[in-house]
């Protein structure tokens, strides 16, 4: 039991390892925990700042007004950005889908033909159908991912 208490009292104590500077012979600027000169070396003061991050008892009120309108500003155009994605992705589905059907047309039939306005039918050459499989195939490989 005392063996823990001291060892409590060693871990919670405050580690007041100093940081000094000294110039050597040659004019070399070094910092260390250790000086090798004491009589030369300077003990380096270090203030800690504990008014940072964003909270209602820290810092400026207005530096903490900037800092939160600026991540509002990031999560709108977050949330533009994943939107705008949703619909490009809705829409490349929707014309994926639509070259498919009708790549799987155009393949399923033995002749394609169009409709003049008039209501003839002109029928499509092989390569013409040759063709329009290749400009069918190029759209499904842009849209279908």
């Amino acid at each position: 039991m005392k063996k823990l208490i001291v060892l409590l009292i060693i871990i919670s104590s405050p580690v007041s390892a100093g940081i000094y500077t000294w110039t050597d012979n040659n004019g070399n600027v070094h910092f260390g925990d250790k000086p090798v000169d004491t009589n030369s070396a300077t003990e380096v003061k270090i203030s800690i700042n504990k008014n940072t991050g964003v909270t209602n008892s820290s810092g400026n009120k207005a530096d903490r007004e900037y800092l939160l309108k600026k991540i509002d500003e990031e999560k709108q155009d977050d949330a533009e950005k994943k939107k705008e994605k949703i619909a490009l992705n809705k829409k490349n589905k929707k014309l994926c889908d639509n070259y498919k059907r009708r790549y799987q047309s155009l393949t399923q039939s033995n002749k394609s033909y169009t409709m003049s306005p008039d209501g003839e039918r002109t029928y499509q050459s092989d390569e013409q159908r040759a063709s329009r499989k290749k400009d069918l195939s190029k759209g499904i490989s842009k849209y279908c991912h």
